[in-house]
């Protein structure tokens, strides 16, 4: 009898560790940081250019409300979109919400096109950070005329905003990535590639799918050319090790595939910084 009493806490405290342990996720400051590298080149832009740190400040509120606000948390950053203006945004966190502990990933980790339990509001969660980019980074080139449907360069525009905010989204679930120490800390995240999956396939993949709409014009230029095959490299390794017998499921596995989420943030700045000053809603922004 004593034996099996004991048997019964011990899996009592066991069961109680398992859904306490806290899961690995970047800090705030960390995914700020993400954001600006890939963006410019530089993790402290923000601060070093301070005519400008109003508008990445709104940019990367808007990100965050959109993938790791819950429990009420975000009032400061709503706030601060009021105050710059966002229209047709919530008045209210109340408005989109949702209550979690350890597993707040699964309403909205799990991939930027994937449809998500209503409980998540994922559609207001995605106009937050639509609405935006949009007044941030597109206002200074959109036409007068771009509410009309034939006009071709405001439906290019709208093309890469809903692109630019993938792109924002996928930085930091990357982020999570690289901040796991083991696969296990990644449930609910979208994986790198989950190419036997056609409605989402990861992150890679959907990453060179949406580059490909951002940088549209610039398909052919040496520099995007490079990055898809960068890409592309990234996303064959981390296939193999994703589509291996038995997954990740070892720590040399793990560790390979650590190094994939390290190398695509480290492709991602290199290159994209380049190919978005030679696009006028950005370059415009941050003359």
């Amino acid at each position: 009898m004593p034996n099996r009493i004991f048997s019964s806490v011990a899996f009592f405290l066991t069961v109680i560790f398992l859904i306490t342990i806290p899961v690995m996720a970047h800090e705030r400051e960390g995914h700020d940081e993400d954001i600006e590298y890939v963006l410019f080149g530089d993790r402290n832009y923000k601060n070093t250019h301070p005519g400008y740190r109003n508008k990445i400040q709104a940019i990367e509120d808007a990100t965050y409300l959109c993938v790791d606000q819950y429990n009420g948390n975000g009032k400061k950053e709503l706030e601060n979109l009021h105050k710059e203006k966002i229209p047709h945004i919530p008045k209210s966190i109340d408005e989109f919400d949702f209550k979690s502990n350890f597993a707040h990933r699964k309403y909205t980790h799990r991939g930027w096109n994937v449809i998500y339990d209503e409980e998540s509001h994922w559609d207001i969660r995605r106009r937050i950070l639509n609405n935006t980019v949009d007044k941030m980074l597109f206002s200074e080139v959109k036409s007068v005329f771009d509410i009309l449907p034939w006009n071709s360069e405001a439906e290019l525009y709208r093309e890469q905003c809903e692109a630019f905010c993938e792109l924002l989204y996928y930085i930091h679930i990357i982020g999570d990535h690289i901040e796991a120490e083991k696969y296990t800390a990644l449930a609910y995240v979208d994986p790198l590639t989950e190419l036997n999956d056609r409605d989402n396939p990861g992150i890679i993949p959907d990453l060179i799918s949406c580059l490909e709409t951002l940088f549209k014009s610039q398909k052919n230029t040496y520099t995007y050319k490079e990055l898809k095959q960068e890409l592309e490299l990234l996303m064959d390794r981390s296939d193999k090790l994703v589509s291996s017998t038995g997954g990740v499921n070892t720590d040399e596995k793990f560790a390979e595939y650590h190094q994939c989420s390290e190398e695509l943030l480290e492709v991602l700045a290199a290159y994209i910084p380049r190919l978005l000053q030679k696009e006028e809603f950005f370059s415009k922004s941050f003359a």
